[in-house]
């Protein structure tokens, strides 16, 4: 199943990418990439892989940790033709604000 990609989930990767940089450093931010890409292959091998969220205010949306950085969080839902990538964010911050009209 091919992925379908939102524009928040590429400007969240560039909002992640640049924090990380500035505040741990180029090598840390490239890893971090390196675990989105792996989850999101593991995402369009198995799109049921995900923890289904009941707590956000969009129906059918999932979350799957980045392994090696397990704080942030891949959102995305199954739909019939592709799956759709959402966003990916640190999972403290306040969720269901993510996905607010």
């Amino acid at each position: 199943m091919n992925l379908a990609f939102r524009p928040s989930f590429f400007a969240d990767v560039e909002d992640c990418a640049d924090y990380l940089t500035t505040e741990a450093g180029e090598q840390v931010a490239a890893a971090w990439y390196e675990s989105l890409k792996k989850t999101l292959n593991q995402i369009q091998a198995v799109p049921e892989i995900g923890r289904l969220r009941q707590d956000l205010p969009m129906a059918g949306i999932r979350t799957l940790n980045l392994r090696k950085h397990p704080n942030y969080l891949v959102f995305y839902r199954v739909e019939k033709e592709a799956i759709e990538i959402l966003r990916v964010r640190h999972g403290m911050m306040n969720l269901p604000e993510l996905f607010s009209e």
